[in-house]
């Protein structure tokens, strides 16, 4: 029932999001000025709502600071201005706010192949994703190369796409996200994965683009070009089925073996998560020492992905059966995920019988809390899911309650559970860095505070002190159709953190150079393994 209408919601977003508007007609109104009045509507109607369902707003700006930026940006709109010209605008103050789950997005132009032409570009792969980027220390390098060209070479640098320099990118486009809170380390690993998207802004829909590179102490240039998957030869002269069988398959080696191997990759993806875009499974179980299967090393892509009960089940019986006695947590690059996914792990690593993982969840209204939840909806939307609202709402008030004035809900670990009877008792070591963010920075929080782990790589990119999140309404902008996305609730771990602002410290500070990257070393994972044999 639950899945269904989960289904049902993102089934109807999907209708919303590609809604009878064509595409030329949606491209044609990106290169539309807006009015001054059309602007000023904008702003007060995120001013409006930005006041009234956040659970959390003057955490980290001040309500009278915060009043005085909406207050400039209304006084600098003079002109009319192009939807992404006021969304660097407006998102150049929501950022102040310094939550980085809120996000103003701009329109992306958009292109629609007709007939044939439609399937072929479906199936293709365009010149930035067959791209990796790395940025750091305000450099741009290739970390990927997709392409059929052999002489782009890993670790080149990226003077500039186009004629257009990332830095000049980096300069226009940070003012308009944030990490939560005050630190830094958040910063670079947003650029590099928003960096295509930019791009995209400046130079629209392209099926190649000119990257000039810098290598030693050459420079050049190449051209990157979409890739369209190769004709199939049907109807050939001398083509025919067993043609396209692998060659030199005799028949008496035909078994069920690669029935079996196809059957148990689908369902392993299935159980441990299988995230597309990084190519490859969201929780990983490896024993890095040679020879050694007392050291294990769980690297946790994400917290998105997959059947956590049953995928956590199965690596802590492995865990168990081949008697690890030092278990390393790999968190870097977790952007985080479910709740019900970071808490079902945490119940293997307490020690404790008894456990929670998160305080209930501060929110603005306990009556509105369900309309918030469904206000990105069109309004036509809501006759049709009423039977599901309802119903919806009725539960989330059973789940809210006040207490000093301040308004809460429980959320999936909000309450004291049993820890897990084959749960983790060794020695644990938990590796951050500044893509540590959201449900990763919770886990990582409790382990470091609850000092149930030793803590290796560099500041988590999400705070110490919690996150606004849990749920996350999009609402279209009324007049600019810009699509704003925050949280209503203000997600806390169990542990209190003093200090607001800062994520997550190491105790033992590392922090991979650009060689390290490039030549595929990992300094904090050696200085574990170092640490742990001379044990």
């Amino acid at each position: 029932m639950k899945k269904s209408v989960i289904y049902l919601f993102l089934l109807l977003y999907f209708f919303t999001l590609i809604s009878c508007t064509s595409v030329a007609k949606y491209n044609r109104f990106i290169q539309t000025p807006l009015s001054v009045k059309a602007m000023l509507q904008d702003i007060n109607y995120v001013e409006r709502n930005l006041w009234k369902m956040h659970p959390d707003l003057f955490l980290y700006i001040g309500e009278d600071q915060l009043k005085t930026k909406f207050d400039s940006l209304r006084s600098t709109i003079r002109h009319p201005l192009l939807p992404n010209q006021f969304q660097l605008a407006l998102a150049a103050v929501l950022s102040q706010v310094r939550q980085g789950h809120m996000t103003l997005s701009p329109l992306i132009s958009k292109f629609d192949p007709k007939g044939k032409d439609k399937v072929r570009y479906q199936k293709s792969k365009g010149p930035f994703s067959q791209l990796g980027f790395h940025w750091q220390e305000n450099t741009l390098y290739l970390s990927k190369n997709g392409t059929a060209d052999s002489t782009l070479i890993v670790g080149s640098k990226i003077l500039a796409i186009e004629g257009i320099q990332p830095q000049n990118l980096y300069t226009k486009y940070r003012p308009t996200f944030t990490s939560d809170g005050y630190n830094t380390t958040f910063i670079d690993q947003a650029f590099e994965r928003l960096l295509p998207r930019y791009y995209q802004l400046e130079l629209g829909y392209r099926d190649s683009i000119a990257v000039v590179f810098s290598r030693a102490d050459s420079t050049y240039e190449r051209f990157v070009v979409r890739r369209f998957e190769a004709p199939e030869q049907k109807g050939k002269v001398g083509t025919s089925r067993a043609a396209k069988e692998k060659p030199n398959k005799k028949p008496s080696e035909k078994s069920d073996k690669p029935i079996e191997k196809k059957s148990d990759t689908k369902k392993q993806r299935k159980i441990f998560g299988y995230n597309t875009n990084l190519k490859r499974m969201s929780k990983q179980l490896s024993f890095p020492a040679k020879g050694d299967s007392s050291i294990a090393l769980l690297k946790v892509v994400d917290f998105s992905y997959g059947r956590p009960k049953e995928a956590y089940r199965r690596i802590f019986d492995r865990l168990e059966l081949n008697s690890v006695q030092y278990l390393i947590l790999d968190l870097r690059g977790n952007l985080g995920g479910r709740l019900s996914d970071v808490r079902e792990l945490y119940s293997y690593l307490v020690k404790a019988d008894k456990f929670q993982f998160v305080q209930p969840a501060v929110i603005s209204s306990k009556f509105n809390l369900p309309f918030y939840q469904v206000k990105g909806l069109p309004g036509w939307s809501y006759p049709v899911l009423s039977p599901f609202i309802i119903p919806s709402a009725v539960v989330s008030w059973a789940k809210t309650f006040s207490k000093d004035g301040i308004n809460y809900t429980h959320l999936t670990g909000s309450k004291i559970e049993k820890s897990k009877a084959n749960r983790y008792r060794g020695d644990l070591f938990v590796l951050i860095d500044g893509g540590t963010f959201s449900a990763a920075s919770l886990i990582a929080t409790n382990l470091k505070v609850g000092k149930r782990a030793v803590f290796f790589g560099e500041e988590t990119g999400g705070a110490a002190s919690g996150t606004v999140a849990g749920v996350l309404p999009v609402l279209k902008l009324p007049n600019s159709h810009l699509r704003w996305r925050f949280g209503l609730m203000d997600v806390k771990p169990y542990y209190h953190v003093s200090e607001a602002g800062r994520g997550v410290m190491p105790d033992v500070s590392i922090v991979r150079n650009v060689d390290d990257v490039f030549k595929g070393k990992d300094p904090v994972l050696d200085k574990v393994l170092k640490i742990i044999k001379r044990q």
